[in-house]
């Protein structure tokens, strides 16, 4: 250390901290992560949260249809179920409450599709013969907790 005439430290002589080096190091670091932290959390929750009509819903929707994609959840209508022969398009009906929209897929159904039980969830738009358009079916399995008069007939 480097000492004047009278005795005392001079400041050149002080070993001088950089920002990256201890605390600030540490404050840097825990910044990062909680901004890598708080993407994670936010990329990871949209695709997990879509909003959907029910068919009911969807019928009552008095805004525009053409050329917008929705999300519809109804039953399928039981005796509906029409693939092409040797092909992947299918036609259908789906319900709920009082109401019923035909529909359209082009893929394979999975198999929870004809259950009962199962809640289907369509992603597509309306065609111009008001027939909805999949490009998506995604089946919710059935609840396992039924009423009791079901499980005991």
């Amino acid at each position: 250390m480097a000492q004047d005439t009278s005795g005392t430290l001079t400041d050149a002589s002080l070993p001088r901290r950089s920002f990256l080096s201890g605390r600030g190091r540490l404050f840097l670091v825990g910044i990062v992560l909680l901004l890598a932290l708080a993407y994670l959390i936010y990329a990871a929750f949209p695709g997990s949260t879509s909003y959907y009509f029910t068919v009911d819903e969807l019928a009552a929707f008095d805004g525009e249809v053409e050329g917008r994609t929705f999300r519809v959840k109804g039953a399928l209508v039981p005796d509906t179920f029409v693939r092409e022969e040797g092909g992947t398009m299918a036609t259908f009906a789906l319900t709920a409450g009082d109401q019923t929209i035909p529909a359209t897929y082009d893929g394979v159904v999975p198999d929870l599709f004809f259950n009962t039980h199962s809640e289907i969830i369509l992603q597509g738009t309306f065609g111009v013969s008001e027939t909805f358009q999949a490009d998506t079916v995604s089946v919710l399995c059935p609840t396992k907790y039924q009423a009791l008069e079901e499980v005991t007939t």
